[in-house]
């Protein structure tokens, strides 16, 4: 008998994908790992899954800050 399960693929780096593995300890939300670039996850943690990401890849980007020239 066949199961269907709906999901959504997400396509992304190899360093984003190596989040979302992380971040799938806390939810469990992979249903698949596809390839290097590929993850089948459970659609009802897309918008989370998008929010986390933005927030470490924030959290991480530097940042110049420009001096006042006087």
């Amino acid at each position: 008998m066949v199961k269907a399960v709906k999901g959504t693929i997400i396509e992304c780096d190899t360093s984003v994908k190596q989040i979302i593995i992380g971040l799938n300890e806390k939810y469990q939300f992979i249903i698949e790992d596809l390839d290097d670039t590929h993850v089948y996850i459970d659609t009802t943690y897309v918008e989370q899954l998008r929010h986390d990401i933005d927030e470490i890849l924030n959290e991480n980007t530097y940042k110049v800050e420009e001096k006042d020239q006087k």
